[in-house]
């Protein structure tokens, strides 16, 4: 069942095109991730989907309303998109369950102890139910990370968009995070992510878009971009990262991805 769709979607900052008559689909329970190399406009899509950037053109249709027009409720589309950023964005006076709890009190108008339990099951999901009454500074940056997955689920939201949840953190603790979102996708969240995690794309998603320029080059399973991408854009991405020796080779190189370690990190 389709959820959201994105049509004819553009953004301009000034002279500067930074999304190009982007089309998207998305359906119920799938999991879509978008790779390409930065300053390809995979960042402004999601802010623009979520409208944190006020599009300059296009349409974004959720439930079947177009949530750029006049009288759209924003406010009850945010709280079913949710979004989880690359710099964690959590309050850093307040404890982690006081940081999971004030959205749903705030918007939802839930009471304090209905958002408290369902908090605390949150962050049991995301393995951090013991740091319900420490600050953000006193946990690691995976932990914050699973802090603020647990935060966009206390909305219960209907889609959650990732914007390069793994870029600031060390290479140890990517694989803590990743794990969450995995079970996530397994128990049928619908997601959109932004990340350089190859293997996360490769073995998870439903469905990778290639971004380059503005423009959705190339999109389809993992087994086809990874395996068989057809756009030389495409192709010249995902060569960029594997080893000379996979490179000299004459069989194309992207057919060496799907070797390629989980973790595996595209900058």
């Amino acid at each position: 069942m389709k959820l959201l769709e994105v049509k004819h979607l553009a953004k301009s900052f000034g002279d500067l095109e930074v999304l190009k008559d982007i089309h998207l689909k998305v359906d119920k329970g799938e999991v879509i991730t978008i790779i390409g190399p930065s300053g390809s406009g995979k960042s402004t899509l999601l802010r623009c989907i979520n409208q944190l950037e006020t599009p300059t053109s296009g349409e974004i249709i959720y439930k079947n309303q177009n949530m750029l027009e006049k009288g759209a409720d924003i406010r009850k589309f945010r709280e079913e998109v949710g979004m989880v950023f690359q710099k964690f964005n959590l309050f850093p006076m307040k404890t982690v369950l006081d940081n999971v709890t004030l959205a749903p009190v705030l918007t939802k108008h839930k009471s304090k102890a209905e958002a408290r339990e369902y908090a605390m099951e949150l962050l049991k999901k995301v393995g951090l139910e013991s740091k319900a009454d420490a600050k953000p500074a006193m946990l690691s940056g995976g932990q914050q990370q699973r802090v603020a997955i647990a935060r966009a689920l206390a909305m219960d939201p209907e889609v959650l968009l990732f914007d390069e949840p793994t870029s600031a953190l060390d290479p140890e603790l990517v694989g803590e995070v990743l794990n969450v979102m995995k079970d996530l996708a397994k128990e049928g969240m619908t997601m959109i992510v932004v990340t350089h995690e190859m293997a996360f794309a490769r073995d998870v998603s439903d469905r990778v878009i290639f971004m380059a320029d503005g423009y959705i080059v190339e999109e389809g399973s993992p087994e086809q971009i990874f395996g068989n991408p057809q756009e030389e854009r495409t192709k010249a991405f995902l060569a960029r990262f594997l080893g000379d020796e996979e490179q000299k080779n004459t069989t194309p190189a992207v057919n060496a991805v799907p070797g390629m370690m989980v973790g595996t990190v595209v900058r």
